[in-house]
């Protein structure tokens, strides 16, 4: 019967140029006022088994044509198995007087049907889509405060940033169970100011621009991502540059790996997801960081929802250092030739076997929590020697209720996190904070795992338009253990942000 419902939405659009199904019947004949069926449908009205018809209104007094009230008999019949006796009763005498009237209803609806699944033969099912983003950030790069005889508080400078981006996607349906996601991108950093770490060898450390064209990613498109799917029954496989989440974020979070997943939903409550990739599709170029992951999501309540995710990989990284420069000899053909200023390859420490237990829970109508716990389960010294601290957890606290699509919603969030030096990658980022979670940086062949992250933060959320919105946010980190891990430093320069983004 919802299929006569609908029907009284287009029929105002095609009973005029369609020939009537009964030609014996009008379909536009009045009924008189004292017809048994007003006192029927003032019942079914009475009772609220309907609300009346085209505009929501019923009136007993209205003069009706039989198409209108046949409108009406459609939308009793929907509520026919929870009404009482009585009025299922007056339900099925309406049916019956109005049999004619609600097959042509039928009829005509099935023209309609139809004709829009000939439009969408003749349709392509690719779809535009994308967003744009300018936004400013401080400390970015977790620089240190400066000690002044290790006991002051200066700063020769602060580190900070303008970023640009645009992403233009296509989507498209192009068979049964096949679907296609592609996005490209281009972004660069422009008004870069360096900063000056105490205890920095790097003269040009302190205050400068750059742009030269490939420094720092400027005038730089890459393709974002292309990922086909097949889905049936529950089932995905996704294969090219996907992007995906793990957890609740603390391990990865809308990055691209290249490789392929598998993933199935168990009965309403349960998914389980697993694959493979390379993480530098995500455009950390002139490295291959290979990894397993997984993520399995376990819905407990409506409100509440339980993550496990890993993040596998290979115990080194295979790495370019285009500044590698030493006697180097290579045979090209019968010569040999001294490649000393052309860099060269090394294996970088870079050991990541990391599992994320996290739960999100609607608290309220308008208070959420997200709360995760992390754990990266490799020895615990680098190659040097050095304590690794591999334990970390992070949570969020939101109020509000945003909604992209309407002007004026808005969200407030806190943060607290403490994030060991090895517990995440704080070197490329593929997690959701809004701080680096340490300073880790390379250092020769090895990988200095930096100090890692324990502070604050405050941040909010404005939807300016729809489809506009503005964040800000500023934090407070200290070095994760009191004064850092083997330097001497008692908290890293303020990290603040601020991002105006337009989506289409």
């Amino acid at each position: 019967m919802k299929k006569k419902a609908l029907a009284a939405a287009i029929l105002a659009a095609t009973t005029l140029s369609a020939a009537p199904a009964f030609a014996a019947q009008n379909p536009f004949k009045d009924i008189p006022k004292d017809h048994w069926a007003y006192d029927a449908v003032s019942m079914l009205a009475k009772d609220g088994v309907i609300d009346g018809y085209g505009d929501g209104q019923f009136s007993g007094d209205k003069l009706m044509n039989r198409y209108e009230m046949a409108q009406i008999v459609a939308k009793a019949a929907e509520k026919y198995g929870s009404v009482q006796p009585k009025d299922k009763g007056a339900i099925n005498k309406l049916k019956k007087e109005f049999s004619a009237e609600l097959k042509d209803m039928d009829f005509r609806l099935t023209n309609v049907e139809s004709d829009v699944q000939d439009l969408k033969k003749n349709q392509s099912s690719f779809k535009w889509y994308g967003d744009a983003r300018l936004r400013f950030f401080q400390n970015k790069d977790n620089q240190m405060v400066k000690p002044n005889n290790y006991w002051g508080k200066s700063q020769d400078g602060k580190e900070r940033q303008w970023e640009k981006r645009v992403r233009l996607g296509i989507w498209g349906n192009p068979a049964k169970n096949i679907s296609v996601d592609g996005r490209i991108k281009y972004e660069d950093t422009s008004d870069y100011h360096g900063g000056t770490q105490w205890d920095t060898t790097d003269p040009n450390g302190s205050n400068y621009n750059t742009w030269d064209g490939s420094y720092r990613n400027q005038s730089n498109f890459k393709l974002d991502k292309i990922s086909l799917f097949w889905d049936n029954a529950g089932t995905r496989v996704a294969v090219g540059r996907n992007e995906f989440n793990l957890g609740q974020g603390g391990l990865w979070w809308e990055n691209s790996m290249d490789g392929a997943y598998v993933s199935h939903q168990f009965g309403p409550k349960v998914n389980i997801m697993a694959g493979y990739g390379d993480m530098s599709a995500e455009g950390w170029q002139d490295d291959n960081m290979y990894a397993y992951f997984s993520n399995t999501t376990v819905k407990a309540s409506p409100a509440t929802t339980f993550t496990l995710a890993t993040l596998h990989t290979n115990s080194t990284l295979r790495s370019y250092d285009r500044a590698a420069k030493g006697d180097r000899w290579q045979q090209i053909g019968d010569n040999w030739y001294n490649m000393h200023d052309a860099g060269a390859w090394k294996d970088k420490d870079y050991k990541f076997n990391q599992f994320a237990l996290g739960v999100n829970t609607q608290l309220a109508p308008k208070w959420n929590l997200i709360a995760e716990g992390i754990y990266n389960n490799i020895a615990d010294r680098d190659s040097s020697g050095n304590k690794l601290n591999r334990k970390g957890f992070w949570t969020r606290l939101t109020y509000g209720k945003m909604d992209w699509k309407k002007a004026g919603t808005w969200k407030i969030y806190g943060e607290y996190f403490a994030l060991g030096n090895a517990s995440v990658d704080s070197k490329f980022w593929g997690h959701r904070l809004n701080v680096a979670g340490g300073n880790s940086k390379w250092s020769g062949g090895d990988n200095s795992w930096g100090n890692g992250d324990r502070g604050w933060g405050l941040a909010g959320d404005v939807m300016l338009a729809a489809n506009t919105n503005l964040e800000v946010a500023y934090y407070k980190v200290n070095p994760f253990d009191k004064y850092g891990t083997g330097t001497y430093f008692r908290h890293y320069d303020d990290v603040a942000l601020a991002a105006l983004t337009f989506s289409f």
